[in-house]
């Protein structure tokens, strides 16, 4: 019996049928577009990624309702002529968002490349990335990154970047900006008789508080060993000031330890606070000088209490 040899046709088949079987099985999501944006091409990755079945897209659907958004694939198709992603005819490494069936927010990384037959265009493959959780672990390492780990809060490095950025921004539109500066009084004590251990729940309670106490605009800092601020931006130093009040008496109602620690006289920790408003043209240093200058008014008017600064420029 003589075996004959397959084809052009069964080769091709079978060459087709294993690229069919590859496109499956990538891990990466693939969709296939003709000329006109329909869908040719939905892998089960793409199936994943946006919460659609193939069966209902492929030849039914428009790139731009799988997308959400008419905006991206007009934004991808501009960047596939041109230069900036690889050069014309290719794109490489295009970041942006798509939009599941859920409505939720999908970050990808985008490489494709233009169809041509012919020296026509007749269509474009995409191969997507999900780029999830490399945008949560980024997120995370950012978090952290300006994130005081005993309090929560934001910590000191951060404290300088949002303060220049608020004051920028309260000089540019005119708008009233304060800062409240916050310095436990006899903290030393608590430490040296109850223990770092207890120090530290003190130091995650006033960080509680401030969380509480403030509005979600108003950011929170630990500034270092028992110092704190506050921003907050559109409040002028009355406002300030009542926040700042608001603050220390909530403190006080909090205090969970006996004045009489151990047979030792405890003394309550509380806090000596200093309000100050950024004056027109002040720089961030100025502000932050005032606001600790009132801070340490209020310690040696004997702590538990509030002062404000004078204005830039003028003495104390």
């Amino acid at each position: 019996m003589t075996d004959h040899p397959m084809n052009d046709s069964s080769l091709l088949l079978d060459h087709m049928e294993a690229v069919q079987e590859l496109v499956q099985l990538c891990p990466d999501g693939i969709i296939g577009v003709d000329r006109s944006g329909k869908v040719t091409i939905f892998n089960f990755a793409a199936e994943k990624m946006t919460g659609r079945q193939a069966a209902e897209v492929i030849g039914k659907m428009h790139i731009a309702d799988v997308y959400g958004s008419p905006e991206l694939p007009r934004n991808i198709k501009k960047a596939l002529h041109a230069q900036s992603h690889g050069g014309p005819g290719q794109l490489i490494n295009f970041e942006a968002e798509i939009l599941n069936i859920g409505g939720d927010t999908v970050p990808i990384r985008l490489s494709a490349k233009l169809i041509v037959r012919k020296e026509k265009e007749v269509g474009s493959v995409g191969f997507f990335s999900d780029l999830s959780k490399q945008k949560q672990m980024e997120n995370r390492l950012r978090e952290l990154s300006i994130t005081d780990g005993l309090t929560g809060l934001f910590n000191h490095r951060y404290f300088h970047v949002y303060l220049s950025r608020e004051m920028a921004r309260a000089e540019r539109y005119q708008r009233p900006l304060s800062l409240i500066c916050l310095d436990l009084d006899h903290f030393k004590q608590c430490n040296d008789e109850m223990g770092h251990l207890e120090g530290d729940n003190v130091l995650r309670l006033v960080g509680e508080i401030l969380r509480g106490v403030t509005r979600r605009t108003d950011p929170a800092f630990r500034y270092g060993g028992d110092e704190f601020f506050v921003l907050l931006p559109e409040t002028g130093l009355s406002e300030a000031v009542i926040t700042a009040e608001k603050i220390r008496r909530t403190l006080k109602a909090r205090w969970p330890y006996d004045v009489q620690h151990e047979g030792v006289q405890m003394q309550r920790v509380t806090l000596s606070i200093g309000v100050a408003q950024a004056d027109p043209g002040e720089a961030s240093a100025s502000l932050l000088k005032r606001a600790d200058m009132a801070m340490y008014d209020a310690k040696r008017g004997g702590g538990d209490r509030v002062a404000t600064a004078s204005r830039a420029g003028t003495d104390p």
